[in-house]
């Protein structure tokens, strides 16, 4: 068998405890299935900075595509270091080198107990989150003029290009081709950006005419903030700028169980694919096993299915479930288990099946 290679970048905080677990996960389908699973691990991260001043060398990234099949990051960010400056030059560092125009959050309610909302259906919460990951607010253009005087102006302004617009709706429409959903919604503010709703509008009648089997709505972002609260099942697929794509981001957080169970790959089709754990670095938790892994194990098996171990990938997911079925669970989501105690008992569930 072919090895499958994960460069992992463990992150700050409790980045190393969530990767432990993603590792020894890794170890047990190895031995089930002889899965070929390699995890290489590299150190770039707030250590790394502050030893080296380097946050991500130019040429590491380049190599990755050659040596690996995915990547996967941890949490970034230190107190130590001011404006995540090593955490956002490591982002987009993999962002604009490798051109992963495609941001893709899974948005799943895997228990009606998780959800912070009243009266939230498993049924119904079970859709994706695409965003656009280089223009617009991802690629901001901010200027001062006459700093600390009265006349202080500070000027803010996203950029849309059609040619990026159309490599972002292309792109989507071929993920979701891909993944045999059926419908779209474009969430943006076209009553008070008339001019980008129009450019993104053309773009997308005219792609979506060759995906004839793709429905297409056009949604404002605030009745898409309700709708998501009150009628997540309206919802396949979500296309939508940085800027709002962060916000419904957040949101689904809420409706789902906390950023601990969140995940989101960034993706470029031509080059390989970076998984990120979306939780924060919660420094004050690292190392006193409390943190919520289940992110990190989610990413890992949507890694699995990239790698087309579906086998392994079926498996992670009978694992999770049975976790939330026993409700094993840490703290932050009701629960009494250890980070390391989660991984174990899909370790343990992995090696019975």
């Amino acid at each position: 068998m072919k090895p499958n290679r994960i460069a992992i970048i463990e992150g700050d905080g409790v980045g190393p405890d969530l990767i432990a677990q993603v590792d020894k996960i890794a170890n047990s389908l190895n031995s089930k299935y002889n899965s070929g699973i390699e995890i290489t691990k590299f150190p770039y991260g707030a250590d790394y900075y502050l030893k080296s001043g380097i946050s991500l060398p130019p040429e590491f990234v380049e190599q990755l595509s050659k040596n690996y099949d995915v990547i996967l990051l941890g949490p970034l960010g230190d107190p130590r270091i001011p404006n995540m400056k090593n955490a956002k030059e490591i982002v987009l560092g993999f962002r604009h080198q490798l051109n992963l125009f495609l941001n893709i959050q899974p948005v799943k309610l895997y228990r009606n107990w998780l959800s912070s909302v009243k009266d939230t259906e498993v049924k119904k919460t079970d859709f994706l989150i695409i965003k656009e990951n280089t223009e617009g607010y991802a690629a901001p253009l901010e200027n001062y003029i006459n700093k600390d005087k009265d006349t202080e102006l500070v000027l803010h302004s996203s950029v849309f290009t059609r040619k990026n617009v159309e490599q972002f709706i292309r792109g989507s429409f071929e993920f979701v081709k891909k993944k045999e959903r059926k419908q779209i919604s474009f969430i943006d503010r076209g009553t008070l950006f008339p001019v980008s709703h129009q450019l993104w509008g053309s773009v997308i009648e005219d792609i979506a005419s060759e995906y004839p089997d793709i429905s297409v709505n056009y949604i404002l972002i605030n009745t898409a903030i309700k709708e998501i609260i009150n009628n997540p099942d309206k919802y396949d697929v979500i296309l939508t700028t940085s800027m709002y794509g962060d916000l419904l981001s957040t949101l689904s957080t809420v409706i789902t169980g906390g950023f601990g169970l969140a995940m989101s790959v960034e993706v470029n089709p031509n080059v390989i694919s970076l998984y990120r754990i979306m939780q924060s670095a919660s420094h004050k938790l690292a190392g006193h096993n409390i943190v919520n892994p289940l992110g990190a194990i989610l990413a890992f098996r949507y890694i699995l299915e990239e790698l087309s171990l579906f086998t392994e990938a079926e498996v992670l997911d009978r694992a999770i479930e049975n976790n939330f079925e026993q409700h094993w669970v840490t703290i932050d989501i009701g629960g009494i288990m250890g980070t390391e105690e989660i991984g174990d008992y899909i370790c343990d569930f992995i090696s019975s099946t």
